[in-house]
């Protein structure tokens, strides 16, 4: 009977508040719109089949051949070992678990540091369609995030409570982190420059040992992967395109910008109001007894009001013209600071009786660690966007909109730590994420409709329709790796170039081939003896069809041995090449089969065309003289 009346008092509590109630209705609709994606999501595209045959080795050297850490490997072979992986279906829901794990995250996180809802990361990262669809692919980016968000509320509770025990399970977050993506150590570097921020300010070096202890804990974890990461220039050579600024900006755009692409300037303006309250928690003195409440210390009252009603006429007047009002953000900031000026001066005249340990304990007072929050926050997200910078930078890679997850997922728990708790500040929350989840769930379902690839599609239809003579051409070759899994069909296969195994990316057989002469002369000989025995050459990809009679394209000279570029150039050659021939030498080279939905992942939106029958170079004159000759 106690319980039972426990629980009403609190469904009677909760139903007051109305952002618990938000909380719950946009959750669901995250719920549901996982498994939307679910139902939509298709085949695995290359990325996802790439490690769904790694797992299936039983070498951890094998599973590492990945550019991540162990962690999804041997998470996917667990999930087959129990009999759950023998369909794509069942693979999928592993996915779709992994991207559930986000939101439940968040509540605990929320729960545990606020006792408050989530409304903010539910309604800017879980809502969001391509956290939804790539934290739900097979790739480490869905889990990584989960253990970033993670590890970040760990920190928070291990200041709340800094024992062994709290910094132990620290610790095993972290390493988990670091084991499933290897920009992960940055963030977990960023956990801690946050968490020494506050032993800094509360003068308690103890504690700093043992965020130390957490963090060499985490890096000696990645030792064992020492000298994969040394030989990352050689290593991964043809994908080291350099790191572009511009790209990366336009990829964060594409992936915070959601439901509208000026919802890169609200994550953007968060993070500053973060910015803001650690920097009025740095440099305030705690109140004594009888002062404001420590949670709502970095910023109170008219300030809060102050800044929900310049956000929401700032946000408009932005989105109606973003080059000229950009300035905008940065002097609503300086307005916040010279608000909470007079808040500042009165909390260090009250004495700093709470910013203490404990004499007893040894530990942080409770109050002074909740208004040291925002100082935790603010520098772990200004430390995690700088570090990432620099890690997108020495990785030189060509940047992706899924490849920020992590940091959304990171900055999304820094929001719900670092921004202030007042009662105006809860109404223009609760205000911002009804209106964002009205317009979100609706463009998220328009997005979800989508699928990795059509490979799958094609595959299936050769196998039915490809005879055991046929010849099929898959280019580029990296689309192989997806039809390796799908096609079951009799006739023979290969790709441009032609490569002995492509059921894992295999860039060191690919830099072998563009070091060599007349790499494809085989697939010439293949397409010769096919169309001249009367059966049919397929090629699945994105090969134009060119007017027959042109001359084929001149081959591009073999790569230096210290080639360190990428094998586009001579993919689009030889792709060329076999155009022009099969345009030249078939009686007819046609499109056969094209989906026509459009929510299809553009880099494996493949077309299928056929050639048939077989035609000289003499006849082929023939005919091009008869056309010009014609009236």
């Amino acid at each position: 009977m106690a319980a039972n009346a426990n629980l009403r008092r609190l469904a009677k509590s909760v139903s007051r508040q109305p952002e618990w109630i938000l909380a719950v209705v946009a959750s669901l609709a995250v719920v549901w719109l996982h498994f939307y994606f679910l139902w939509h999501a298709g085949g695995f595209w290359r990325d996802e089949v790439n490690l769904i045959n790694l797992s299936g080795r039983h070498s951890l050297t094998e599973m590492s051949r990945d550019s991540f850490p162990l962690l999804m490997p041997l998470l996917v072979s667990g999930w087959t070992a129990l009999g759950l992986g023998q369909s794509d279906l069942s693979l999928r829901l592993l996915g779709t678990l992994i991207g559930l794990a986000l939101p439940a995250a968040l509540w605990l996180a929320a729960w545990k540091i606020r006792r408050a809802p989530p409304l903010i990361g539910l309604v800017l990262l879980t809502l969001n369609s391509t956290v939804i669809m790539f934290g739900d692919s097979l790739r480490a980016f869905g889990l990584g995030s989960v253990l970033t968000l993670l590890t970040t509320a760990a920190g928070c509770w291990f200041l709340k409570n800094p024992t062994w025990r709290h910094a132990g399970g620290l610790a095993v977050l972290a390493v988990l982190s670091v084991q499933t993506l290897f920009q992960n150590s940055v963030f977990i570097a960023a956990i801690c420059c946050g968490a020494w921020a506050v032993c800094a300010r509360q003068k308690n070096w103890s504690v700093a040992v043992k965020v130390l202890a957490v963090g060499v804990v985490a890096a000696a974890s990645l030792l064992p992967y020492w000298t994969r990461l040394v030989s990352l220039p050689d290593a991964a050579g043809a994908l080291r395109v350099g790191f572009n600024p511009v790209l990366a900006f336009i990829n964060v755009d594409n992936a915070t910008g959601f439901p509208l692409e000026q919802y890169f300037w609200v994550w953007g303006f968060l993070a500053l109001v973060v910015a803001a309250c650690a920097c009025a928690a740095l440099f305030r003195h705690a109140p004594g007894v009888g002062g404001l409440p420590a949670e709502n210390l970095p910023l109170a009252g008219k300030t809060t009001l102050a800044v929900a009603l310049a956000a929401a006429f700032g946000f408009i007047w932005f989105a109606a013209s973003p080059g000229k009002h950009w300035c905008f953000f940065p002097l609503l900031i300086l307005m916040v600071l010279g608000m909470d000026t007079g808040w500042l001066r009165n909390w260090r005249s009250r004495g700093a009786s709470i910013g203490t340990r404990s004499p007893a304990s040894g530990q942080f007072a409770g109050d002074a660690v909740n208004g040291d929050l925002p100082l935790f926050a603010g520098v772990t997200l200004l430390v995690a966007v700088a570090g990432f910078a620099g890690f997108l930078w020495f990785a030189a890679l060509a940047t992706e909109p899924w490849y920020f997850l992590p940091l959304m997922s990171l900055a999304a728990a820094c929001y719900e730590t670092g921004l202030p708790s007042g009662r105006h500040a809860r109404a223009a929350i609760f205000g911002f994420a009804f209106l964002t989840m009205i317009g979100a769930v609706p463009f998220a379902q328009r997005d979800l409709n989508w699928r990795f690839t059509n490979v799958d599609l094609v595959a299936q239809r050769l196998s039915s329709e490809a005879g055991p003579e046929d010849f099929i051409i898959v280019s580029p070759w990296y689309c192989g790796i997806t039809f390796d899994r799908y096609y079951k069909g009799p006739a023979s296969w290969n790709t441009l170039p032609p490569l002995q195994d492509h059921s894992i990316h295999r860039f060191d057989l690919v830099r072998k081939q563009i070091q060599k002469d007349g790499v494809i002369q085989p697939v010439f000989g293949q397409i010769v003896a096919t169309l001249q025995s009367g059966h049919r050459v397929w090629v699945v990809g994105t090969m134009d069809i060119p007017n027959a009679g042109a001359p084929m394209p001149a081959d591009l000279p073999p790569a230096p041995l210290n080639y360190s570029g990428t094998d586009l150039h001579y993919t689009q050659n030889w792709t060329s090449q076999v155009a022009q021939f099969l345009s030249n030498h078939s009686g007819r080279f046609y499109q056969e089969y094209y989906t026509t939905n459009q929510n299809v992942n553009f880099v494996e939106n493949m077309k299928l065309r056929v050639a048939e029958g077989w035609r000289s170079s003499t006849s082929l004159g023939s005919a091009i003289n008869a056309k010009t000759n014609a009236p």
